[in-house]
């Protein structure tokens, strides 16, 4: 999957996950703080990144970081 397959994917899923919001979604746009991801989103996400893997993902506290952003998450998951 490229970057900007990737992005595409997240958009939609973020989309679907809060239609309330408005306004584009970048790559570098803060996630939680934006009202896309909170605790509950980071699971759903966790699995939508296991979907696009095809293996679990294992996390720790130092993972984090990496869900503030969509980068964040692409570089740290699937970028190779």
């Amino acid at each position: 999957m490229t970057e900007a397959e990737f992005y595409e994917r997240m958009r939609a899923f973020l989309r679907e996950r809060r239609p309330d919001l408005d306004g584009d979604v970048e790559p570098t746009t803060q996630l939680w703080q934006a009202g896309y991801l909170d605790s509950f989103g980071l699971i759903e996400t966790l699995s939508l990144l296991e979907e696009l893997t095809g293996h679990p993902i294992q996390i720790g506290a130092d993972d984090l970081p990496s869900f503030f952003t969509m980068k964040g998450i692409y570089e740290a998951f699937l970028a190779g």
